[in-house]
């Protein structure tokens, strides 16, 4: 059995065959975005998997947190294919040199959503409006 806290933040069992299941889910859904993010930031779809999947994976394993938030992975593909001129940069350097570039690039929004975090900028949330912070909580 293992302990995680709902979203009520009471303690309950969760059967392992219950967490085994919800992950088989989650990784089913998720191959189809994790292929679109590549292909969104401009490289092969292989490259989705190999990039996100891993990272994914461990954060299962590592957190009992029932949430989980993509989004972050989705704007810096798009921010990465927008700032950093994609499809020019692979034609003129070459697929390899386009994925480290993007990988650096997703490096520094990850250090600096950290910062940000860090530095209380997180207390933002609160100032969103009461009925759309519920439209969230009961996934709409």
């Amino acid at each position: 059995m293992i302990i995680v806290v709902d979203q009520t933040n009471v303690f309950s069992f969760i059967s392992p065959i219950r967490d085994v299941i919800a992950g088989t889910i989650m990784a089913a859904t998720s191959i189809p975005q994790l292929v679109a993010y590549a292909q969104g930031v401009g490289y092969a779809s292989y490259r989705g998997l190999a990039t996100a999947g891993p990272p994914l994976f461990a954060w299962g394993l590592a957190t009992g947190s029932p949430f989980m938030s993509c989004g972050v992975t989705s704007i810096t593909a798009l921010m990465a294919k927008a700032d950093l001129d994609g499809e020019s940069y692979a034609a003129e350097h070459g697929e390899e040199a386009y994925v480290h570039l993007v990988a650096a690039y997703s490096m520094w929004v990850g250090l600096c959503s950290a910062i940000l975090g860090v530095v209380g900028f997180g207390k933002l949330a609160g100032m969103v409006p009461s009925n759309v912070r519920k439209g969230f909580k009961v996934r709409f």
